[in-house]
């Protein structure tokens, strides 16, 4: 067991004082950093069937995302500081285990966050041709396509700064849009989900056939749905970085899990058999292809519903960008306020207490990165963040352990076997998807596993050329309860004592 950590004061994660986002709130950050919509999962419907789709869309959240999500009420309610997993696992397991996953978060987080201006550029040159990437005004081409700074470039920048300085002005103007946002984009599926429902019903169209591709094995239609629909239940976790923000932290958290996890389900299995009830590709579910929901919807409620949906696509995108680049970027300012990173990444602004130096730093990265060609790393990156889940879940277990008289105003119930069950069967999922990858994507598994590893190595390198003697930075305990003196050995007090 590790020793406890000493965590002298410098000075606190930022949003102390300033808990201002409610449950509407959360649950908009909720909607984008887990969801986002039913785009995408045309990739599941052409690789694994209707039906083994349909099946994926109700099992996968009942043993990997609800499980997850309750992992996370629970350690937020108990550590509800802005920074979330990265200090539940410092608490946990230590200063390493903590810069793995803190670096493991951060790195995947800015893969996944440049793929959304990137596919939003994408989806404008559908309509403006002259932007598309290499084509148009390019002022530099290297690596034969690999890096292009061009005119699809340059439109992603103008996209991303301003979703950037949203982010500046703080989580409550984040949460507005997002909820806005998650209505726009709902509504046209709703009336998708009526329209294609009636028709399935009117024309004894079978939504679950074929169950799976024809031609196809169990396993390879499996493995199929399960790359994509894993995908699209990731991020229940991630608003815990901002609970410094968040009014009431542990009641509205869980309130807003209660509404999002039903909320997510049913955005994407209501659409998904509206869109299989249309008719489309029926009988040849390996034609389904990206941006079909937007053909279901013209087929189903004319122009209208065509060109709202596809609005609701370019919204997803924005959505995702912002929600996700606001609770990502709480970690590497947790990195930064504890040494481990430059100091100038820890600074907070003055006028609206958000991660600044963060938040350039990642914006930053994700400007250049959207000039590369890199597909393979972007898919690489979601076994990178369920490396960082499996983390999350040791963390869970070990302070179950080690502290058993924690304050926990939610708890996973069962006691310490419905601890260890919440988590066994996400972890058994996690690792099938894993030697899935392995068999059938080496190359992505690989590149995974060098990035995990690169992580690892890091924090040596880290501690002898950045940390040195600094200090940690200090961790608001006034809401957190451990049980009696369990704070002696953490050379800090309660905020307020």
């Amino acid at each position: 067991m590790t020793e406890p950590i000493p965590l002298e004061i410098t000075r606190p994660a930022p949003g102390a004082g300033k808990r201002s986002l409610g449950v509407l709130s959360l649950v908009g950050i909720f909607f984008f950093t887990v969801s986002g919509g039913p785009f995408g999962l045309e990739a599941s419907l052409s690789s694994a069937g209707p039906g083994m789709t349909l099946l994926m869309i109700v099992l996968v959240p009942v043993v990997f995302g609800v499980p997850n999500a309750l992992v996370a009420a629970e350690l937020s309610a108990a550590i509800p500081v802005n920074g979330g997993y990265y200090y539940w696992t410092k608490i946990a397991l230590g200063r390493g285990a903590a810069f793995v996953f803190g670096a493991w978060n951060s790195i995947g987080a800015v893969l996944n966050l440049t793929l959304y201006p990137i596919l939003l550029v994408d989806y404008l040159a559908t309509w403006v041709p002259g932007i598309a990437r290499g084509k148009g005004l390019v002022i530099v081409d290297l690596f034969d396509g690999g890096f292009v700074v061009d005119l699809h470039w340059i439109v992603a920048v103008a996209l991303i700064v301003p979703m950037a300085y949203l982010n500046y002005r703080g989580s409550k103007a984040v949460s507005e849009y997002s909820v806005g946002m998650m209505l726009l984009i709902l509504a046209p599926f709703a009336v998708l989900a009526v329209l294609g429902i009636w028709h399935a019903i009117a024309n004894s169209i079978d939504v679950v056939s074929p169950f799976m591709v024809p031609g196809q094995g169990v396993h390879e239609s499996v493995a199929g749905a399960l790359s994509v629909i894993v995908w699209l239940y990731l991020g229940f976790d991630s608003p815990s970085t901002v609970l410094g923000e968040v009014a009431d932290a542990h009641r509205t958290y869980t309130r807003a899990l209660l509404i999002s996890v039903p909320l997510i389900i049913t955005a994407y299995l209501l659409p998904t058999i509206a869109a299989i009830g249309s008719g489309l590709h029926h009988g040849s579910p390996a034609d389904w292809a990206e941006g079909d929901f937007t053909v279901v919807g013209g087929l189903l409620g004319g122009i209208w519903l065509k060109v709202l949906i596809s609005l609701g696509s370019a919204l997803s995108l924005a959505g995702l960008f912002m929600a996700i680049l606001l609770t990502s970027t709480r970690v590497p300012r947790a990195l930064a306020a504890d040494a481990y990173m430059p100091r100038w990444m820890a600074r907070d602004s003055r006028r609206f207490n958000t991660p600044v130096g963060a938040l350039l730093a990642s914006t930053t990265v994700v400007i250049v990165l959207s000039a590369v060609e890199f597909d393979s790393i972007l898919r690489a990156t979601v076994l990178l963040t369920l490396s960082s889940i499996l983390l999350e879940f040791v963390a869970f277990l070990v302070l179950r352990w080690r502290y058993p008289q924690m304050l926990r105003p939610v708890r996973v119930p069962g006691g310490r076997p419905g601890a260890v069950l919440v988590v066994v069967v996400p972890t058994a999922m996690v690792v099938y998807l894993a030697w899935s990858t392995a068999v059938n994507e080496t190359a992505t598994f690989v590149t995974s596993l060098a990035v995990a590893l690169l992580a690892v190595l890091l924090y040596p390198l880290s501690l002898r050329f950045v940390k040195g003697d600094r200090p940690d930075a200090e961790i608001d305990t006034s809401r957190i309860e451990l049980g009696p003196d369990r704070f002696a050995g953490f050379g800090t007090k309660k905020a307020g004592a």
